[in-house]
């Protein structure tokens, strides 16, 4: 019996997802006997998928933004075919008898459904087992509204490995996404409460590597893992098992990985760090939040701000190429100006590394913000989620408009963006630093803001670029005037104006010598041919050679600065 499974939205490009979920999910169902499918898209190619396989079945993943989506695919699919609907995933827990009857769809299955959808599909499909016995599920029956608890696997070493040859995307490769383990012992007051989510329960690392290597098999351009576990490092012990394993991968195969942390649990063993790196660590996910401690700890966050800068400083300097976070805006009301000096002190910190983002507070169903808003002084607008970008409440603190929290996201990320540019403007990072985040970018598909901060300065861009690919160097303290050939990141006749009668260069007015230098910069000459051309033409407003020398290289030095040259070595 043919069996969809399905993620359907509009909002995201869909295929920079795994949708992993549903492929363990497929593997469950293929080992009861089943012939799943999985399907990733927008909800318009779903229709024409059934009309093309015509499944017994079809099952939808429920998340933050795709509940409307669902009901209106669901009707149609009643209304063409008839057969039977189920809804899980992360947010079928605030789904209920409404849903049911405004969607027509025929059951919600809450929980992890490796398990109870094929004891559910026997039961519907074959006559197999009675529905009562599902864990999880909610229905409408005889009138009444009927629901069971969830099922919760303790033993995940126990389910089948991902089924990713049930997709019907033949264009697509999968396998980048892991887990090791689910659930998560912190109980933050934002995060949806799905069922088994506070159960911690792990993977046998063995296991988790059979998985690995499996996906890398079946998908030779494999080269970035996401460890998506909440909690990949609780324990020091865990943490070196993967280690070690990545570092056996990485014999063979060109592969870096990025992970959550929780900066509150690795503090105690934060010298654990290089050796993640060392075995590929290239990006790694922290949760920040605010800037006010007062507001975490509403959070339950369980962190302290000087934790956190003294681990991102730490990261930094270990040589990790990126800290991701993200800051909350809508949250319960924060000292004025806490968060944007916390984003100019990591940016200080960690220059070229930190990775900030910002979103807004969601009202998850479930979480204490949903419930009891007024704890943390916070309001809910358009409860029925119609207006906003996703499926749930917007939320402000109480006696502030959606305008006001728009404004503020909008303000922090000015400040996010101008610190950003003055650091590159101010040629403030590292080359090392900027050198691996264009490989992160470039080589593994990994971009963080950095990189395209430094996209968006045409100079800068084109300055790396050439550094990048080893077509130049960044002068060095030293310079070999004998060897060292210096060369324009750019194109005179693109880039200079003489619109006001001189010479003008990124909105500059260039002197006399500074221009006739640019000149010379094309990879054919030394800089001491250079200095000796140059001398013949200024050296007589200076005291000497040494000091019309001094004046040289300093002016070498701006135009480094500026991004307007490197040079190589002859």
């Amino acid at each position: 019996m043919k069996i969809l499974l399905c993620n359907v939205s509009k909002k995201y490009e869909t295929a920079a997802h795994d949708y992993v979920g549903l492929f363990y999910l497929a593997g469950a169902l293929e080992a009861a006997g089943f012939e799943p499918l999985v399907f990733h898209g927008k909800a318009e190619g779903l229709l024409d998928e059934i009309a093309r396989h015509r499944p017994e079945a079809v099952g939808f993943s429920c998340d933050f933004d795709n509940v409307r989506i669902i009901e209106d695919v669901s009707q149609k699919i009643k209304e063409r075919w008839g057969i039977p609907v189920v809804v899980g995933g992360p947010q079928s827990i605030a789904l209920g008898r409404t849903f049911l009857e405004s969607s027509g769809v025929d059951y919600i299955l809450r929980g992890e459904g490796e398990i109870s959808l094929p004891l559910l599909l026997n039961a519907v499909l074959k006559g197999e087992g009675e529905l009562d016995e599902v864990k999880g599920l909610a229905m409408i029956k005889d009138g009444v509204f009927r629901e069971t608890r969830p099922e919760i696997i303790d033993d995940l070493d126990a389910l089948p490995l991902p089924a990713y040859h049930t997709s019907l995307h033949s264009d697509r490769a999968y396998g980048n996404l892991i887990f090791t383990g689910r659930g998560c012992p912190f109980q933050c007051a934002y995060c949806a409460p799905s069922p088994g989510k506070r159960k911690v329960r792990l993977r046998n690392i063995p296991l988790v590597f059979e998985e690995i290597k499996t996906n890398l098999r079946n998908n030779p351009g494999l080269r970035c893992l996401i460890v998506m576990d909440d909690t990949f490092t609780l324990g020091r012990e865990r943490i070196e098992a993967f280690c070690e394993g990545m570092r056996e991968l990485r014999k063979e195969r060109d592969l870096v990985w990025y992970c959550e942390c929780h900066v509150g649990r690795i503090k105690s063993f934060m010298d654990v760090l290089p050796v993640m790196i060392d075995a590929g660590l290239i990006r790694l996910q922290i949760g920040i939040e605010s800037g006010d401690q007062n507001v975490i700890d509403q959070y339950n966050k369980h962190v302290r701000i000087d934790d956190i800068l003294e681990f991102v400083s730490y990261a930094a300097d270990c040589g990790l190429a990126q800290i991701a976070t993200n800051f909350i805006v809508g949250g319960p009301k924060e000292r004025e100006g806490a968060t944007a000096e916390l984003i100019r002190e990591l940016i200080d910190r960690a220059p070229g590394v930190i990775d900030i983002i910002t979103g807004f507070l969601r009202a998850y169903p479930g979480t204490e913000i949903f419930e009891n808003p007024e704890k943390f002084g916070l309001q809910l607008h358009d409860e029925s989620g119609r207006r906003t970008g996703d499926d749930y409440p917007f939320v402000t603190p109480v006696g502030e408009s959606q305008d006001q929290v728009m404004r503020r996201r909008q303000e922090l990320n000015k400040v996010i963006r101008r610190s950003m540019q003055q650091k590159i403007k101010n040629h403030e990072l590292k080359q090392k630093t900027v050198m691996k985040q264009f490989e992160a970018a470039l080589k593994y598909r990994i971009k963080s803001r950095w990189f395209g901060e430094i996209a968006d300065n045409p100079r800068a861009y084109e300055y790396y670029s050439l550094l990048y690919a080893n077509e130049g160097e960044a002068f060095e303290e030293s310079m070999d005037f004998s060897k060292d050939y210096p060369l324009r990141t750019f194109e005179l006749w693109r880039a200079m104006t003489f619109s006001d009668g001189f010479p003008r260069l990124d909105g500059m007015a260039l002197s006399p010598m500074e221009y006739e230098l640019l000149l010379r910069c094309a990879g054919k000459r030394s800089l001491s041919t250079i200095q000796t051309e140059l001398y013949e033409l200024f050296g007589g407003s200076y005291e000497d050679e040494a000091e019309f020398r001094r004046h040289f290289v300093d002016m070498l030095r701006r135009c480094d600065d500026k991004y307007w040259l490197t040079h190589f070595v002859i």
